[in-house]
């Protein structure tokens, strides 16, 4: 057994949530499907899907057709957490080191540790992360920099200028953009032909709102892919699964709605709130940041909304992540805390 497992501590976060109308401490979509959206669904499944080895390939070719790139730039993966594990994987990084935010997802540490490199983080300071920071730490030894647009959970998204800036130093760039869909951040799946030096991690967990199926996938070169491809088994993900996935894609435009007007009534909302006394941290993501109090926690607490406090990089004390959901609208938490 390697010693640093003892010293990791996996917390279960699985909440009993029938205790809530709307959880807000996990970051999957609250909102459900309509109906008759799903039980059109439910009727395409057929029995083929639960008996026979799964076939990727429909999946990767939609997937490609929606992100304008070829297939052999897609590599599927049982969720982005694999992903990840895939790039860690690939990588000769015994004895050397990789370059993140000192607020990222935890199993970057987790993989650092297991394949022996150096985790070096760049800090946040007041106000703005700076990618000066990011850059003044690349070294000989640096194999690659690992970073969230949009960042969770701070919510802050880089520029197109960031990211070429990152791109031109030569060193792989890994962008991990679980989160794009419900933020201002503009996509570098674009960019992967033009520089072979980039990774975009993607999954559908997060705005999809589809975590229990556990998709994701990689898109870079088709060099990278076919090296990342070596350490991923041949069927990792279920039949019923891709099937969901494919019928989210077909079925885009209801999601690219949805996207839209939760980003819009988060913004609307955000603003009515800096009429109040409450502190407020806005993010370029679907959510933001309330200063905790007991006044503010009573409130969630009566209208049944599982809340989370977390620290914020730009301002001490304790935060409650507002995870904006269609769904919030549905209870009086809007209205109770505009009486603030």
């Amino acid at each position: 057994m390697k010693k640093f497992l003892s010293n990791i501590i996996r917390k279960n976060s699985q909440e009993d949530k029938s205790l809530f109308k709307v959880v807000l401490t996990q970051n999957e979509r609250n909102s459900k499907l309509p109906d008759t959206f799903f039980k059109k669904f439910i009727s395409s499944i057929s029995q083929k899907d639960i008996f026979f080895y799964p076939n990727t390939k429909k999946l990767i070719n939609k997937i490609a057709k929606h992100h304008r790139i070829k297939p052999y730039n897609v590599l599927l993966t049982p969720g982005s957490d694999i992903g990840i594990k895939t790039i860690f994987e690939t990588f000769d990084l015994k004895g050397k080191n990789i370059i993140t935010t000192n607020y990222f997802f935890g199993m970057y540490e987790v993989y650092s540790k297991l394949y022996e490199t150096k985790l070096k983080k760049a800090v946040y300071s007041k106000n703005k992360f700076n990618i000066r920071k990011i850059l003044n730490k690349i070294d000989q030894d640096t194999q690659f920099i690992i970073i969230a647009n949009p960042n969770s959970p701070v919510g802050d998204t880089y520029t197109a200028h960031e990211l070429k800036t990152l791109l031109d130093t030569g060193i792989h760039l890994i962008i991990d953009e679980a989160y794009i869909e419900l933020s201002s951040a503009k996509s570098f799946i674009s960019k992967i032909n033009e520089y072979k030096n980039l990774t975009i991690l993607r999954t559908f967990s997060k705005g999809y709102g589809a975590a229990g199926c556990r998709v994701g996938f990689i898109v870079s070169s088709k060099e990278n892919i076919d090296y990342f491809s070596k350490f991923r088994f041949m069927y990792e993900i279920s039949g019923i699964s891709m099937k969901y996935i494919e019928f989210i894609l077909d079925n885009n435009l209801y999601f690219k709605r949805y996207f839209e007007k939760t980003l819009k009534n988060k913004n609307k909302f955000v603003n009515k709130l800096k009429s109040t006394k409450l502190h407020i941290i806005d993010s370029d993501s679907s959510w933001f940041f309330i200063k905790s109090s007991k006044l503010v926690k009573d409130m969630f607490s009566k209208n049944r909304i599982a809340i989370r406090e977390t620290d914020h990089p730009y301002e001490r004390g304790k935060w409650i992540k507002f995870n904006y959901d269609l769904k919030v609208e549905k209870t009086n938490i809007l209205n109770d805390l505009l009486t603030i």
